[in-house]
């Protein structure tokens, strides 16, 4: 988290996970890695995004990684604007292309932490998803 002027400030993150096992199946669904939602990849449903079975349903993978960029402006005491793009993905080996969200929200600044709704879109997809993120409490 960075302030770059004095109503403006950037807010980056960066998350790796990874288990060494010759196959996921062999981990409890506990331990696998899935992504998406409004800690990780905003735009897609909670943990929508890892490998799926012939049926569609979510297995969990063994790596996943998640990038987040996001700008917010001061426009009243307690009161923030952003825009933000994420970009990740839960794998088996990399070989499928990352997902990417973007969108703009509000923060209001509260003393639990910020009240943050978010707008956004899963621009990487075909059918480009909309959905609504609302989480409290710390930006990291």
């Amino acid at each position: 988290m960075r302030t770059i002027a004095e109503k403006q400030r950037l807010i980056a993150r960066a998350e790796q996970g990874a288990v060494w096992v010759e196959d996921v199946q062999e981990l409890p669904p506990s331990l696998r890695f899935f992504t998406g939602g409004d800690m990780t990849v905003r735009g897609f449903s909670y943990q929508s995004i890892t490998p799926v079975d012939e049926n569609g349903d979510r297995l969990g993978a063994k790596y996943a990684t998640a990038l987040s960029l996001e700008y917010d402006y001061k426009v009243a005491e307690k009161w923030r604007v952003a825009s933000f793009v994420d970009t990740g993905t839960a794998t088996n080996d990399y070989s499928e292309d990352w997902k990417v969200g973007t969108g703009v929200g509000v923060r209001w600044l509260t003393p639990v932490g910020a009240v943050r709704v978010d707008l956004a879109f899963g621009v990487s997809e075909e059918q480009v998803p909309m959905r609504i993120h609302f989480t409290l409490g710390p930006e990291l």
